[in-house]
This record gives structure tokens, sequence and C-alpha cells, in this order.
């Protein structure tokens, strides 16, 4: 299991939190993913539809203080 924490944030356009998220979920590697955000950069309803899109089925999400912790998993085809 992967964790991908995308809160520290960076000048450089690859380390963009969206940028690393897709990095990971599109090749598709990892079984499961646990993703670590802060809200802004990365909404409940964009990690889902990307993370659905990319193959990943979104097990548990909780908000606290602005921060998105969610939990994916493969999906098996």
């Amino acid at each position: 299991m992967r964790v991908l924490d995308l809160r520290p944030r960076s000048t450089s356009c690859t380390d963009n939190p969206m940028v690393r998220f897709l990095n990971v979920v599109n090749r598709g590697e990892d079984e499961e993913v646990v993703v670590i955000a802060n809200r802004e950069d990365l909404p409940v309803g964009v990690l889902r539809m990307i993370a659905s899109r990319s193959g990943y089925e979104v097990t548990e999400v909780r908000v606290e203080e602005g921060v998105v912790q969610a939990r994916l998993r493969r999906v098996k085809r």
C-alpha cells in the first residue's frame, strides 16, 4: 500500500498535487493508495472522478480541518 501525501507544496510544476496524484493513479501500479491532500488542492468530487476513470474505487473518505484522506483500491477487471 502506498501513502501519497500531497500536502507539502513546491514551486515546481511536476510537484503540483494534482500532477502527482494523476501520475500515481494513471500508472495503476499499486493495489491500494492512501491519498492525503488539502481539500482546496484535491476536492473530494474530483478525487472520486479521477480515481474511477483510472481504475480505482474510493473505499473510504475522511475530511478533517480542510484535509482529505481517502483510501483507494484497484478494481479487478
